[in-house]
């Protein structure tokens, strides 16, 4: 069936031609429609998927932001639409050529979303891509059914098959759907499965979008107002019990620090979820990824690591964690080895800046690297000797929320962008577009016979750029 669809997608495509601003504008409204319409299902059946999911965050990462991009991608459709106009070699331009870049659709798009964001994380690329003039089949993680049905009952309400279609299902679903002969695939998720995912789409040169997270990094700088960057950090470590890619992984701290700064976390926990609030802390996702953070804790006490939980209503039967601070960690700890996607945050101290960038390079690229400091001389220097896919100065994850900027990895942390004119482009075929001179002066002198006008010629090229 889903081959089927692909190719229903296909034949559409060609058949139908490619839409037209307005049909574009169409398509993400539809999809604004979507998740207004369904916002109180999306609500509930997330918190059918998780055994607590945080109604608020629910509403902001999910529903709000996702409509958010959709509008900010509407507004400026039509100036990322408009071709853009190169200036043309040799001379011809003076003589009535023409050479443009006209940004055009891919065809079918396929898309492989996580369970973290299920919503948002299906609807945050659909701006992009259906705003680039493609078709989107799109398969939600199979660990949120709920969420993956509501999804899936929605946008077959809204779209036909032949614009944007969704399949649900697990590992085999997942291996057929990334074999599919789509003319683009983005998928979200782990670097052990995008091994599978590309061994996949090379047997058909499918290109890929990939987004897969990593160990992002923290830094604290001697002179960085604790109290703020405990708050800052906390929001976004407790956001969905820190099962994003973007969560602050681990922290560097000025040596000296510690103290001051565990007590600060204590306190923006306390003030977080004071007693009764406790709905409002996500679980993990299920019983799996639950034992998968105790095993990480008694891993990391058996190698020497102290463990200190920020909160006092962990619940096994919930599968909720609350936060916990790791301090006297190293490299042989698995916590340290592995992206940790949960509420545990180890600390690392440092004595010069210049070690924390040591260490930072000797690990693969992460997805997103976070500095807390006010020199702008330091702020330069982490940004200029590491890689990451996005930074953020005196926050964390914030460089996701900037519409106008590019969101994407390095190296082991995925490649390509979505959000913003970037994601746009991604999931454009960058056609460029010649339209030659009527004159044949200079031309006749590349043809044979070549003579003496052909070597001056050949002088001349050589020094144009």
């Amino acid at each position: 069936m889903m081959r089927e669809t692909l190719e229903l997608q296909k034949k559409a495509f060609i058949k139908d031609g490619q839409p037209t601003y307005n049909q574009r504008v169409d398509r993400l409204k539809r999809c604004m429609a979507l998740i207004e319409t369904h916002d109180d299902q999306i609500v509930e059946a997330l918190n059918q998927d998780y055994k607590n999911r945080s109604h608020h965050e629910i509403r902001t990462s999910e529903i709000d932001q996702s409509i958010r991009n959709l509008g900010f991608t509407i507004k400026n459709l039509k100036k990322w639409m408009k071709p853009s106009r190169r200036s043309s070699s040799f001379g011809t331009g003076l003589m009535g050529a023409k050479t443009i870049m006209k940004p055009m659709p891919l065809g079918s798009v396929g898309v492989i979303a996580p369970w973290n964001f299920p919503v948002g994380m299906v609807f945050y690329p659909a701006a992009s891509i259906l705003a680039a003039g493609n078709r989107i089949i799109a398969k939600p993680s199979e660990f949120t059914p709920c969420t993956s049905q509501v999804m899936k009952d929605a946008v077959e309400k809204y779209f036909d098959k032949s614009e944007f279609a969704m399949f649900l299902g697990g590992p085999e679903v997942g291996a057929e759907f990334t074999s599919l002969p789509f003319d683009h695939l983005l998928y979200t998720g782990s670097n052990r499965v995008a091994k599978k995912v590309l061994a996949n789409t090379a047997n058909n040169l499918v290109p890929t979008t990939l987004e897969l997270g990593g160990k992002s990094p923290t830094i604290i700088s001697e002179d960085a107002d604790l109290s703020l960057v405990a708050k800052r950090i906390m929001f976004v470590k407790t956001l969905n019990a820190g099962q994003i890619c973007l969560s602050p992984d681990y922290v560097f701290l000025k040596r000296g620090l510690e103290d001051q700064f565990i007590n600060e976390l204590k306190n923006v926990f306390g003030d977080f979820y004071p007693n009764g609030n406790e709905d409002d802390y996500t679980s993990m996702v299920n019983e799996h990824h639950f034992n998968r953070m105790k095993s990480y804790i008694e891993d990391a006490k058996s190698k020497g690591a102290d463990v200190i939980s920020l909160g006092n209503f962990d619940s096994e039967p919930k599968d909720t964690m609350t936060t916990k601070v790791l301090i006297n960690v190293n490299d042989s700890m698995q916590v340290m080895q592995e992206e940790i996607f949960g509420p545990l945050l180890p600390i690392m101290l440092y004595d010069e800046l210049s070690e924390v960038v040591d260490y930072i390079n000797a690990h693969d690229h992460p997805l997103g690297l976070y500095f807390f400091g006010n020199k702008k001389s330091e702020q330069d220097f982490v940004i200029d000797n590491t890689r990451s896919g996005g930074v953020t100065i005196n926050d964390t994850m914030f460089h996701l929320m900037q519409s106008h900027l590019p969101f994407g990895g390095v190296g082991p942390s995925g490649y390509g962008y979505y959000f913003g004119y970037e994601g746009f482009l991604n999931f454009s075929n960058l056609r460029g577009i010649y339209y030659q001179t009527n004159s044949d002066a200079v031309l006749s002198v590349l043809r044979p016979p070549r003579g003496k006008a052909f070597g001056i010629f050949s002088k001349i090229m050589k020094k144009l750029s």
